[in-house]
């Protein structure tokens, strides 16, 4: 996310998230998003919610508004995810070292490494 700075001369594109990053660290700001979702919804609730809430907290947390936004409609529909926002499903598919090697080889052609994934399943199967 980059917040565009206004200089005398020209307009000049600066990163936002560097200091927050800096001071706390990935784990720390992973870890402050709970909190801050739930604050967030709190305010909600109380029909006190801003966009200022939503972009200071963006800020502090190093994302983008937009995730945040996302994170709170997230928590609307599943209050559980209000815990861990951002959090990945572990039963969410990951390109694995050997699947990066199969799409070198197949050239990024997904289906090809697919059907060989398959072929490799089925032999294993047979075995």
């Amino acid at each position: 996310m980059n917040i565009p700075t206004h200089d005398a001369a020209a307009t000049v594109v600066a990163p936002a998230l560097a200091e927050a990053e800096l001071a706390l660290g990935t784990v720390s700001l992973n870890a402050l998003r709970g909190p801050a979702v739930r604050r967030l919804l709190a305010l909600r609730a109380e029909h006190q919610l801003t966009r200022a809430h939503v972009h200071t907290t963006a800020q502090c947390l190093a994302v983008s508004d937009r995730t945040v936004w996302r994170w709170l409609a997230e928590a609307t529909v599943a209050p559980e995810t209000a815990e861990r926002p951002g959090a990945r499903d572990s039963d969410r598919f990951e390109i694995t070292p050997q699947i990066r090697v199969l799409l070198a080889y197949w050239r990024g052609n997904a289906s090809a490494v697919h059907r060989e994934l398959l072929a490799r399943a089925d032999l294993a199967i047979a075995a």
